[in-house]
């Protein structure tokens, strides 16, 4: 089964949530009573693809995929900054933040090796789309690798990033007398685009793809329109 999950909704219960994907697919009358099985997990405020299976063994299947790192995944991200160069990759151990639970940090506590690989797909004034392909699957991987590089997420509250306003590139920019300014996206700006996989049935390669939510296709058309580079 493949899930386009919304951004805030965490795909397991847990760290405060007590809605989630998986408990929300359980209910679901289409289903039939069956329970998907979890194979892999995105962030919670990442919107986008997610992967579940049927059967035992088709969850065993998968789960082999994404360990082999077979699996090609793609996402999606709004950066502050303009990379000099077309694409990258960093190669950094990423280990959990002795000083705050929710955190990763780079060399962290027990840090594992961690790789992702980087696109330009888009430059505007002062921000960056990136294609996005991590190899490996740590927590906040991508978020810490981009982190590092110096081109944070342009939103992500728990790495420094806060709003993207259009009063930032609009010049002239202007509110009514009691107007407040919205921002254009104040939600994590990463979405899980796109995964490869093989299918554990037929042996057939499948590609599971999350269009961009609304709120992430309006911020890119905003950004065309008023801090669009030469």
């Amino acid at each position: 089964m493949i899930v386009d999950k919304r951004s805030g909704l965490a795909v397991l219960p847990g760290r405060g949530r007590t809605e989630s994907l998986a408990g929300l697919l359980e209910g679901d009358p289409r289903l039939g009573g069956k329970k998907p099985l979890l194979v892999h997990r995105i962030d919670a405020d990442t919107s986008g693809v997610v992967v579940f299976a049927m059967t035992a063994e088709a969850q065993k299947n998968l789960s082999e995929q994404f360990r082999t790192r077979t699996v090609v995944k793609e996402y999606w991200a709004l950066v502050r900054g303009t990379p000099l160069q077309e694409s990258g990759s960093v190669d950094q151990p990423i280990g959990a933040d002795p000083h705050d639970k929710t955190k990763m940090v780079i060399r962290g506590a027990d840090a594992k090796k961690s790789r992702t690989k980087w696109v330009v797909g888009q430059r505007f004034a002062g921000v960056t789309l990136l294609k996005v392909y991590p190899v490996t699957g740590r927590r906040h991987q991508i978020r810490v690798h981009l982190k590092a590089m110096g081109y944070p997420l342009a939103v992500d509250l728990l790495y420094g990033g806060t709003e993207i306003k259009l009063s930032e590139f609009k010049k002239y920019f202007k509110l009514g007398k009691y107007q407040e300014e919205k921002p254009l996206m104040a939600r994590l700006t990463l979405h899980a685009k796109l995964l490869k996989f093989v299918h554990p049935v037929s042996g057939v390669e499948m590609t599971g793809e999350a269009e961009l939510p609304k709120d992430f296709r309006s911020t890119i058309a905003a950004l065309e329109r008023w801090a669009s580079r030469v």
